[in-house]
């Protein structure tokens, strides 16, 4: 009767080494194929984004200080023309606007044109970013998809501003992102806390003028 135990008991483990070593393992290639796919659905959600509008909150994460230093405000994006407002509303009023053309620096309200491919050029990655662009981002960062957002690091480390941006989507709008963070090389830190935010909804002119 022992035997027959033994016997049994050294059936069930083979079956059961046999039915996992039968499991299929996904091949690199596959793994590439299926990240592709998620990436993909990603962008054509964000696609067809044509208008945002939210409330923003901006902490500022120094090494140098023991809290972070925080603003407030709303942004407006429009994808036909390509324009964002940035405005901050509080503890000051400043912020910028950006159109197809040019750059502006908002002061209490009044814009004031800006020169330089700087500040330009820092505007336009924040469009690319809140509107997640996927495509403009594939071709600067090496995406990696977290279960509800992606992880971003820049491909070359020339002038490299930024260590990582980590974009969380929202849970209740699929088409918004929730979150934002910045991560810096000497490990200081911005961190965009969405809220209120609005897909496709008009926007009025006059923010853009």
């Amino acid at each position: 009767m022992k035997k027959i135990l033994i016997l049994l008991c050294l059936c069930c483990a083979a079956a059961g080494l046999s039915a996992e070593t039968s499991l299929p393992v996904e091949t690199p290639a596959a793994q590439e194929e299926v990240l592709a796919s998620k990436i993909k659905e990603i962008a054509d959600r964000f696609r067809a984004v044509n208008t945002i509008s939210a409330r923003f909150t901006q902490e500022k994460k120094l090494a140098i200080l023991n809290e972070p230093v925080i603003s407030r405000g709303l942004f407006y994006f429009s994808k036909k023309p390509s324009r964002i407002r940035w405005e901050y509303t509080e503890p000051f009023q400043n912020g910028f606007l950006l159109d197809a053309e040019n750059t502006y620096r908002l002061e209490k309200g009044v814009k004031k044109k800006v020169k330089g491919v700087l500040a330009r050029n820092i505007a336009s990655q924040m469009l690319v970013w809140l509107a997640f662009d996927l495509q403009s981002l594939s071709n600067s960062y090496h995406i990696n998809l977290l279960e509800n957002g992606v992880e971003l690091t820049p491909k070359s480390d020339d002038n490299k501003i930024l260590e990582k941006i980590t974009v969380w989507f929202s849970k209740t709008n699929s088409q918004a992102l929730e979150k934002i963070q910045m991560d810096e090389p000497g490990g200081d830190n911005t961190v965009l806390i969405f809220e209120n935010t609005k897909i496709n909804e008009p926007i009025a002119e006059e923010l853009f003028s």
